[in-house]
């Protein structure tokens, strides 16, 4: 009898043979689920329902997420086929027609890190399917400010500030997001004009602190932050940033 362990590896075999468009994120653990179930020939209903949702989730379409269903009936018995498909669709479904919650930040009208996890998510997927590096043609412009000791409203309004700044200089529909207290970050073309708006970030934000009399900050700290060639050390450069 086939563990968990070795169906999910049969099935990973399956899916990027089936066209799995991004192998780095397709174990998820609803996979786990899914596959515990089959080997325990328990209902498959609950964890393939969780299973569309967490496609859903990631931005899988609903079309990739049937086929990498279909990768699994291959390697399951026939009667799980038409359970799985239904379960998959329907949390597929719950996910996607949820109530939206809040992608941006009330007081500086940056997305959240979530949001930005899933547009690294599109970016990395695309440039997978068209055979390009994410690290060469888009990149994170950071901003950092150094908040410690800081009152609520002293750490609050330095971050107002940062939005205000990032919108001003990069007002072409990249992703702006708040990380942190004291950090947000740009998604950003890598292009010739990259390094030359980081500065103009840098000196007008410094600009909008001096003259504010309400805050007393040193200059920000800003610089271009080199995206990784692999989607999983992009998020774990995004969480970093975001300690």
């Amino acid at each position: 009898m086939r563990s968990s362990t070795e169906l999910s590896r049969q099935w990973n075999e399956r899916a990027s043979a089936y066209g799995w468009a991004f192998p780095s994120d397709w174990h998820v653990p609803a996979v786990d689920a899914v596959c515990d179930a089959i080997v325990a020939e328990a209902d498959v209903w609950a964890a393939a329902e969780r299973l569309g949702r967490s496609r859903a989730a990631a931005g899988v379409s609903l079309a990739e997420a049937l086929v990498d269903i279909d990768s699994l009936a291959a390697v399951v018995p026939r009667r799980y086929t038409d359970p799985l498909r239904r379960a998959v669709s329907l949390g597929w479904a719950d996910r996607i027609t949820a109530p939206p919650s809040s992608v941006a930040d009330p007081l500086t009208g940056l997305v959240t890190p979530e949001y930005l996890q899933v547009r690294l998510g599109e970016l990395y997927r695309g440039a997978e399917v068209s055979g390009t590096s994410v690290s060469t043609s888009s990149a994170l412009v950071v901003v950092r400010l150094a908040l410690h000791g800081q009152g609520s409203w002293q750490r609050t309004l330095p971050m107002i500030l940062v939005g205000d700044g990032m919108r001003r200089v990069f007002d072409g529909g990249q992703t702006l997001a708040l990380l942190g207290d004291s950090v947000a970050v740009v998604l950003a073309e890598r292009d010739a004009m990259l390094a030359r708006r980081a500065r103009l970030l840098c000196s007008m934000i410094t600009d909008q602190i001096q003259l504010d009399s309400q805050v007393s900050i040193p200059s920000p700290s800003v610089w271009i932050e080199t995206l990784p060639p692999k989607h999983a050390a992009a998020m774990d450069l995004i969480a970093e940033f975001g300690r």
